[in-house]
């Protein structure tokens, strides 16, 4: 059922608040991506909504899709090469390129795209008709794609298009520069998942539960493993960077990062067989400063004095709030505020504690 767009001016105001105050984080898109495809899909009215993250070559890195089924999922991410890349295909290598339209490739399609896997396989089998797509540029490169779809019924409009391509300004500036107070790495983590290799050629033996759900759930080219039983590349450190044992690598996945390394087991003394076996640690980290934006955002504050808040929760100096938003001290004494009372915080150290915690 599609998710109506927003009936009132202040609803539409919070939600481009909501995009502007994520994407201000500059964390990338993957980190932030299931919470600026919710805000999408309220924004214009769809279905689901998608986001496609690109290599330097234009290929995707990865994604977070909202409803997309699981083998169709690991179609993508495991056969796009083989069945979404041939003539006709209009995919998301295609969809990238700077000659074509930025906005709404795909809202008046010829008879060619029904009749491709990527409409065929991708689309229809996740329920939907209708899409509406963006390029995201920054720099001349594009970074991403959004992608909007809907059932069959109602398509997108030319409104629905130009309310789209309002939101790629706000997309472009998730890949800037974070905010400089709070690291743009401070995170909670998660519970951690483990892949024993063998001794020779490092391929995986066993993994875990743990291991096995965050492999599942980090959306990364060649690692499909959301449907059946998990079945492991044999080159899976390769795939994730770790070239040696003692090696670490850090990659952007839908809701954080993947912090992934790889050690040497030591064999128990007199133990027969563990010699030399590895060990292939997985941990989600979760970005902190998401939930800070989060609990701002529920707090029954304007936008000004969210932005304010969010400072404070980030972890700027109360001195430097005055030049972040562009208000005075007598403004922000006022607004300061309708702060605290909303928050129950007796100062800006407070109310920054109470944000982070």
């Amino acid at each position: 059922m599609t998710t109506p767009a927003p009936s009132s001016a202040a609803a539409r105001q919070r939600l481009w608040h909501a995009l502007g105050m994520l994407c201000g984080l500059g964390l990338g898109l993957a980190p932030i991506a299931p919470e600026v495809c919710a805000v999408l899909r309220a924004l214009v009215g769809a279905d689901a909504a998608a986001l496609f993250w690109l290599d330097a070559q234009g290929l995707p890195e990865g994604f977070f899709h909202e409803d997309s089924p699981a083998g169709a999922q690991d179609l993508f991410l495991n056969e796009f090469s083989r069945l979404f890349a041939g003539p006709g295909e209009i995919n998301v290598h295609t969809l990238a390129r700077a000659d074509g339209p930025r906005i709404g490739q795909l809202l008046s399609p010829g008879a060619q795209f029904f009749r491709s896997n990527s409409y065929n396989l991708l689309v229809r089998a996740s329920g939907h008709h209708h899409t509406l797509d963006l390029r995201v540029e920054v720099a001349g490169r594009t970074r991403a794609i959004a992608m909007l779809f809907r059932a069959p019924g109602t398509g997108f409009s030319a409104g629905d298009a130009a309310l789209l391509e309002r939101a790629s300004g706000w997309l472009a500036r998730a890949f800037g520069a974070p905010p400089a107070a709070l690291p743009a790495h401070a995170e909670g983590t998660g519970p951690v998942g483990h892949v024993v290799l063998d001794a020779e050629g490092r391929l995986p033996l066993f993994a875990d539960e743990t291991a096995a759900q965050l492999l599942r759930q980090a959306n990364l080219r060649g690692l499909g493993l959301r449907a059946g039983p998990v079945a492991l590349p044999p080159d899976l450190p390769q795939r994730l960077g770790l070239a040696r044992p003692g090696a670490a690598a850090r990659i952007a996945v839908p809701g954080g990062w993947l912090a992934a390394g790889m050690r040497t087991l030591q064999p128990l003394a007199g133990g027969p067989g563990a010699a030399g076996q590895h060990l292939l640690t997985l941990q989600l980290e979760r970005p902190h400063s998401v939930g800070v934006v989060r609990r701002v955002l529920a707090l029954p504050l304007s936008p000004l004095q969210r932005e304010i808040a969010l400072l404070a929760g980030l972890g700027h100096a109360r001195a430097d709030s005055h030049r972040l938003a562009g208000v005075g001290e007598a403004a922000l004494k006022k607004h300061l505020r309708a702060i605290f009372a909303a928050t129950g915080a007796s100062d800006w150290d407070d109310l920054s504690h109470r944000l982070q915690a």
